[in-house]
């Protein structure tokens, strides 16, 4: 009997989880950016264009490999040549080496300067990635309002050229406190990359651009002008 409900509750995991992972991604593509519904106001804003890759930082355990970063000329295609909303100019993106010393289980981790915020209440975050076919997983590190490290997983990398990346922002991190807008808002303090053990040979190149955010901005626009400022 216990091996029957086993199967059972194994069987509706495998089904559900699928289902799960389409519902989100359509709420990705049906965030009306730009209109105002009710009390949200959603905006497609950059995190960071990777412009400034040569300050970013990467590392990994030394008995893993050798990792280098640097800012590399290129962009995909379907990101334009400058931004409309900043006016930045897209030239550069962001360059991952690594030298394998030995396969096994490795990982690891590029990081901005400093944490960057991201204003309102983040709704989904996107990233163009250009990968090399590798098992290898991608994982997405954010700090919540308080300040706390959430962890969540963008998929594989087992794709060749540039891909857009999209992943909802699930309700269990927390953005705010009701009682005060100021703060309010998660912030981005890096990336990881978990290594499949079957494919942690020789040398492996990645490439990151466009990071971006769709963020529910309505309290930073429509905030009172006579509002009083907390944090004396």
């Amino acid at each position: 009997m216990t091996k029957f409900v086993f199967t059972i509750i194994s069987l509706f995991i495998i089904v559900l989880f699928p289902l799960t992972l389409i519902a989100q991604e359509e709420d990705i593509e049906n965030l009306q950016v730009g209109v105002v519904t009710g009390t949200q106001l959603l905006a497609d804003i950059p995190i960071s264009h990777f412009e400034d890759a040569d300050v970013w930082a990467a590392g990994m355990p030394v008995d893993q490999g050798v990792i280098f970063s640097m800012k590399r000329k290129g962009r995909p295609l379907e990101v334009p040549e400058v931004d409309p909303q900043d006016g930045t100019a897209n030239e550069y993106v962001l360059g991952v080496k690594v030298a394998f010393n030995q396969r096994g289980h490795a990982h690891f981790k590029i990081n901005p300067p400093k944490p960057i915020k991201i204003p309102g209440i983040t709704k989904a975050i996107t990233l163009w990635v250009c990968g090399r076919s590798f098992r290898h997983r991608l994982f997405l590190h954010l700090l919540d309002y308080k300040g706390t490290e959430m962890i969540l997983t963008m998929g594989m990398l087992d794709f060749v050229g540039w891909k857009k990346i999209s992943i909802p922002i699930p309700g269990s991190i927390e953005q705010d406190d009701y009682h005060n807008t100021e703060w309010r808002g998660i912030s981005y303090s890096g990336m990881s990359v978990k290594c499949d053990p079957r494919e942690t040979y020789g040398l492996y190149y990645l490439y990151f651009d466009e990071l971006r955010a769709i963020t529910d901005i309505y309290n930073e626009e429509y905030r009172d002008e006579a509002d009083m400022q907390d944090g004396w």
